[in-house]
């Protein structure tokens, strides 16, 4: 394909992943699911995926979904701030991603209001010394 343009800041995003998991310090917190929205941003190369039109030179949204929900099931954490940090170098590895940005929502956290949040970016050192960008991994 003869492209005369050029692309930057490719990025994919996925908005607000529901989990319901066990989640917070509380006795009923640590006996009864409750919903997180979990909210990524990470960088892509789109060139090969929309020359090919394969998912296999991309990285595989879907499976990074599919890998937040059982991390954060899995992990029945007390603390967001864990949560975050854990999950963040976790895809980092999983999904070869030079960084990924998150945000945590825990909707029932505070009495009137839309919920408690906790975002970070968390960057993998050596793709930050290399600059490299991600076309993904295994979950």
């Amino acid at each position: 394909m003869n492209d005369r343009h050029h692309y930057t800041e490719e990025e994919i995003h996925l908005e607000n992943v529901r989990v319901e998991c066990i989640i917070g310090i509380h006795p009923h917190e640590r006996e009864n699911v409750q919903p997180l929205f979990i909210t990524l941003r990470f960088p892509a190369d789109f060139g090969p995926a929309a020359a090919s039109e394969s998912v296999a030179d991309t990285v595989d949204y879907g499976e990074v979904g599919r890998a937040v929900r059982r991390f954060v099931v899995e992990g029945r954490f007390q603390l967001l701030e864990t949560l975050a940090r854990r999950l963040g170098a976790h895809l980092c590895e999983t999904f070869a991603l030079p960084w990924v940005s998150l945000t945590v929502r825990k909707p029932n956290a505070v009495a009137d209001s839309d919920g408690a949040c906790v975002s970070l970016r968390c960057t993998h050192s050596q793709a930050a010394a290399t600059g490299s960008v991600g076309k993904g991994g295994r979950a």
